[in-house]
C-alpha cells in the first residue's frame, strides 16, 4: 500500500517540477488538483479570488445604463409650443450606504487576514441593507419621479416660453399612465400620448439611482440623485435630448447624527431628498439653454421675506390650470405670468431691516416704468 500511495503521488510532483520548463510533454498539460499546490499558493490564490467574486456578488445587482446622449439645439425651441412631462410608472428604491465610517476602524482592526476582513465586508453589506430597510419605509409615500416632474413642471413655466401641461392631468389620463409603465416606446406610443394630451414635444424622466451615502473616512453624508432625461417629438417619437443629469446636496451633519435626527423627524429624510430634487430640475433647464435666474423666486426663505408673501409656485399653477382648461387664452396666460413674475421680483415688495435703498440710474427707472405699464392687464373675465 505505501508503494502504491508513492506511485501515485510522484507524477505529480514530477508535474509541479516541469512547470515553467522549456520542454513540456502532454502530460504537463493536465489540470493539477488544488490540493498539489502549497499551502502558500493557495493562500495567495484565496486573497486575489474571493475580493473578486464577492466584489461580482455586490455589484451583479446593480442597475446600470448605457444610453446614447443627444445634445439639444437650440433651434428646437422654436418648433416646441406645448409639452408634457411625464415618468416611469415604476418608482425605485432609494439606495442607502452610510456605514463606511464605522467599518474602517473595524477593518483596520482585523488587519489583512482574509477571512476576518471577508466578514466585515458581510457585516457592512448586511448594516447597509438594514439602513435600505429602515429608510425606505420612512419614505414609503414619496415618489421621487412625481417630485421631480412637479418641480420640472413649475420651472418651465417660471423660466421658458413653454406651454406645459398640468401634472395631474398627466397622471389622471388612463392611457397615458398605462403607456408610462412602457419604457421602450415606439413612434406611435408617442403619437398616442401627444393626442390624448394635445402636445407636440414630450419629455421622459427615468430615475437612475437616488439616496443618501457618506463616502468613507473624514466625510459627511450627501443626497444623491441621477436621473436619464429624454425629449421627443410627439408626431414622429424623434429625440431631439437626451442626457444623464445628476447632483449631490449635502446632508449638513455627521452620519450618526443623521441617523438619530432622521428616525426622530422623519420628514428631514423626505427635505433632503426634495433638495437634491431641485437641483437635478434645475441643471435639466440649463441644459435645454433657459435661464435660471428668476429660480429664486421660488425659495421660501424669498416669499417669506417680501410684503405680500407671493407663492409663484402656487399662482403659476392655478394660472395653468385656467390655461389647460380654456378659461383663458394662451395669450392671456403670458400675459397674466409675465406681470404675476414682474410683482414677484419686485423690489419694492421686499421688506427691508434696517438698510437703505440705493438709487437706480435713468436707464433702470425706464424699464422699471415700462414693467408698470404691462402690469396693467385687464382682469380675467368671469364665467357664471
Amino acid at each position: 500500500m505505501g508503494q502504491v500511495a508513492n506511485s501515485r503521488f510522484t507524477p505529480l510532483e514530477k508535474i509541479t517540477d516541469k512547470i515553467g520548463s522549456k520542454n513540456r510533454t502532454n502530460v504537463d498539460c493536465c489540470l493539477i488538483p488544488p490540493s498539489a499546490y502549497p499551502v502558500r499558493e493557495r493562500f495567495l490564490m484565496m486573497f486575489i479570488c474571493i475580493p473578486i467574486i464577492v466584489s461580482l456578488m455586490i455589484t451583479m445587482g446593480c442597475y446600470t445604463t448605457d444610453t446614447s446622449q443627444t445634445p439639444y439645439k437650440k433651434e428646437y425651441s422654436k418648433y416646441i409650443n406645448d409639452m408634457a412631462i411625464l415618468f416611469y410608472a415604476e418608482n425605485p428604491e432609494m439606495d442607502v450606504n452610510i456605514r463606511n465610517d464605522e467599518m474602517f476602524i473595524s477593518r483596520l482592526v482585523a488587519g489583512p487576514v482574509i477571512i476576518s476582513q471577508l466578514f466585515m465586508l458581510l457585516a457592512h453589506n448586511s448594516a447597509n441593507l438594514e439602513d435600505n430597510i429602515a429608510l425606505n419605509e420612512i419614505i414609503f409615500d414619496l415618489n421621487i419621479g412625481e417630485v421631480l416632474c412637479e418641480k420640472l413642471n413649475t420651472k418651465f413655466q417660471l423660466c421658458s416660453y413653454f406651454h406645459v401641461v398640468p401634472q395631474k392631468n398627466v397622471t389622471k389620463n388612463k392611457v397615458v399612465w398605462k403607456l408610462m409603465e412602457k419604457k421602450d416606446k415606439d413612434p406611435k406610443d408617442y403619437e398616442k400620448i401627444g393626442n390624448e394630451l394635445e402636445v407636440d414635444t414630450i419629455l421622459e424622466i427615468g430615475i437612475i439611482s437616488y439616496g443618501i451615502k457618506d463616502p468613507g473616512i473624514f466625510s459627511d453624508p450627501y443626497a444623491f440623485l441621477k436621473i436619464d432625461a429624454k425629449m421627443t417629438t410627439a408626431s414622429e417619437g424623434t429625440v431631439i435630448w437626451r442626457d444623464i443629469v445628476q447632483a449631490k446636496t449635502a446632508v449638513g451633519m455627521k452620519t450618526q447624527d443623521f441617523l438619530d435626527f432622521v428616525y426622530t423627524v422623519p420628514d428631514f429624510l423626505k427635505k433632503q431628498l426634495e433638495e437634491v430634487t431641485d437641483v437635478v430640475s434645475e441643471r435639466c433647464i440649463e441644459k435645454l439653454g433657459f435661464d435660471t435666474n428668476y429660480t429664486y423666486l421660488l425659495e421660501e426663505d424669498y416669499i417669506k421675506k417680501t410684503e405680500h408673501k407671493i407663492n409663484i409656485a402656487e399662482k403659476l399653477n392655478k394660472l395653468n390650470d385656467l390655461r389647460h382648461e380654456g378659461l383663458i387664452t394662451d395669450i392671456d396666460y403670458d400675459e397674466k405670468k409675465l406681470d404675476l413674475i414682474n410683482r414677484a421680483k419686485s423690489r419694492k415688495n421686499i421688506r427691508h431691516e434696517n438698510t437703505q435703498i440705493t438709487a437706480v440710474n435713468d436707464e433702470n427707472k425706464q424699464v422699471i416704468v415700462e414693467e408698470k405699464n404691462k402690469s396693467k392687464l385687464p382682469p380675467l373675465p368671469r364665467r357664471y
